[in-house]
């Protein structure tokens, strides 16, 4: 009798664990710790703002992402921690913020860069001019060569860069369907295209510290002999123009 006790007691007990572990509060995932908590309004919040984002990128050039802390840009910026905490719950959300910011020039060139490739003759000398202009870009943000560090690090980082580069192939991938290919493929050379590009531009920036300028022309070189095989037939065939091609039935 005293052990049928037991084991009911043990059965009461578990099923009690149970039901506890299933109205467990679900953690908040990565991803979600990376949102603000708040967007600046005011204009002096806004300021107050943009001074964290320029610590940020001052401190990484002096002492790279492993030993900057919320502290240390806090102090830098002149800024309570307690203020920087009101918009960034951490570390990695300050980090996405100037990431963004930074980006926003480079999408914009890129976009420009890309615009209007399958009307044009001197398609070369576009993508060479606009390949240019994303490095110096790069060259100019302060902290650029060690935030790309820690985006490619990262893995919830590196899916807001993996964004940005979808953003700017869906451009590509358009002026390669006025071009005359089908969406599909457009979109994937696109999406080559971009990756590429990118990772040699990391390569220039990280690895040669933005100094060894050969790699930026092996980087035009590579882009132009990746997408000459598209848009030189499209000059051929005067697809470039965005004209449709038309079925053409067989005479009688």
């Amino acid at each position: 009798m005293a052990a049928s006790s037991s084991k009911q007691a043990r059965r009461q007990m578990n099923r009690g664990v149970r039901m506890r572990s299933s109205t467990r509060v679900p953690r908040r995932t990565k991803g979600a710790e990376l949102d603000l908590r708040r967007t600046p309004m005011q204009a002096r919040g806004q300021a107050t703002f943009e001074r964290i984002l320029d610590a940020t990128a001052e401190l990484l050039d002096k002492v790279g992402t492993e030993a900057l802390t919320t502290n240390l840009i806090s102090r830098t910026a002149d800024v309570n921690v307690a203020t920087l905490y009101q918009y960034f719950p951490n570390k990695q959300a300050v980090l996405l913020a100037l990431f963004k910011r930074q980006n926003e020039t480079r999408v914009e060139i890129g976009k420009q860069m890309i615009s209007g490739l399958a009307h044009s003759p001197d398609w070369r000398r576009m993508i060479a001019n606009g390949v240019q202009a994303v490095a110096e870009a790069r060259r100019r943000a302060g902290g650029a060569t060690a935030l790309r560090l820690a985006m490619r690090s990262s893995p919830d980082l590196l899916e807001h860069d993996r964004q940005q580069s979808v953003e700017i192939a869906g451009t590509l991938s358009r002026e390669l369907v006025d071009a005359g290919l089908r969406p599909d493929k457009a979109l994937l050379i696109a999406r080559c295209t971009i990756e590429a590009l990118t990772a040699v531009l990391d390569l220039w920036s990280i690895e040669s510290g933005g100094r060894d300028d050969r790699i930026l022309e092996q980087a035009k070189v590579l882009v132009c002999g990746y997408l000459a095989p598209y848009f030189d037939a499209a000059g051929k065939t005067g697809r470039g123009a965005g004209r449709p091609r038309r079925a053409t039935r067989a005479r009688r």
